[in-house]
């Protein structure tokens, strides 16, 4: 594939670019979803000034690929000279079968296409998969082959992206329940620990409303942490701060930001000398914004 003389010199400067955060202990990573893609041509300098001032340094946003590049060029220049950097995310429980490799495999060239016709300061520097196959009929039915065909699907993807771009981090988000499931052709193997083998880091939705003690944030996330710290990967801890009818104790909405950036302090407090922990999340902008102060 013949490149464009910028491409040349965006795929030379961009590992200067990249990810800063992940490899630095002195500036831990806070990450927020974006999933209104709309709302980066409506309200950017509103998403910007909200993330200024909640010091986030990491911005999973929502890529829809009808869109022509030039959607996004302008909120990722601003944000990159905000000092945030963009993944771009995307991700349906669908993309884990192998029936629907194409659909996802077309999600990551478009942002390694993206990346070859912009200039480096509204390049994307990392791409985020939130693909849920657990939540398909068919992992009742055979989860085992539902696991294969995923894990299958995410080796294309990273496979895709190491040949063409190896420069673009790649992350996903990942439930911390998922270390229960071992691999079918490898039971010493969990999923888990698989997906963190294959990703330079993994967002682990650790959904609860307090850092310590029995069914908290920090109980949910050891085996993640064991298993990045042995292979030389990153985690980054998500909190939720919508609504859930699944309790008040997974998420922040009824506490409000105090109490949640209280939390997320101790969180630090605790895994500041855990190698593999490099931040946390807030899943999402749109309901962060919402929450009380």
């Amino acid at each position: 594939m013949k490149l464009f003389p910028r491409t040349v010199l965006f795929l030379l400067i961009l590992p200067a670019f990249l990810l800063t955060g992940f490899s630095s202990a002195e500036k831990p990573i806070r990450a927020t979803w974006l999933w209104q893609t709309y709302q980066t041509a409506s309200q950017p300098e509103q998403i910007l000034a909200f993330a200024a001032e909640q010091k986030v340094n990491l911005l999973y946003l929502k890529i829809d690929t009808s869109l022509r590049p030039a959607y996004y060029q302008s909120f990722i220049k601003k944000a990159r000279a905000a000092g945030i950097e963009v993944h771009a995310l995307s991700g349906k429980s669908s993309w884990g079968l192998s029936q629907n490799r194409a659909e996802m495999l077309d999600f990551a060239n478009w942002v390694i296409r993206y990346n070859q016709t912009v200039d480096t300061d509204a390049a994307i520097t990392g791409i985020h998969f939130d693909i849920e196959p657990y939540t398909l009929p068919e992992w009742k039915t055979d989860q085992a082959a539902v696991i294969r065909q995923w894990m299958d699907n995410v080796d294309a993807y990273v496979n895709l992206i190491q040949e063409q771009q190896p420069s673009l981090h790649i992350g996903c988000d990942i439930p911390f329940w998922l270390d229960k499931y071992p691999l079918p052709d490898d039971s010493a193997v969990s999923v888990t620990e698989r997906l963190i083998s294959r990703h330079g880091h993994v967002t682990v939705m650790a959904y609860r409303d307090r850092a310590e003690g029995p069914n908290s944030i920090s109980a949910l996330v050891p085996e993640e942490l064991d298993f990045a710290e042995r292979l030389g990967k990153q985690v980054v801890i998500a909190v939720e701060t919508k609504a859930s009818n699944e309790g008040d104790f997974v998420t922040f909405y009824e506490e409000g930001r105090a109490r949640m950036e209280e939390e997320l302090s101790k969180l630090h407090q605790l895994f500041s000398k855990r190698t593999s922990f490099a931040g946390v999340a807030i899943h999402s902008y749109e309901y962060w914004t919402l929450l009380k102060e």
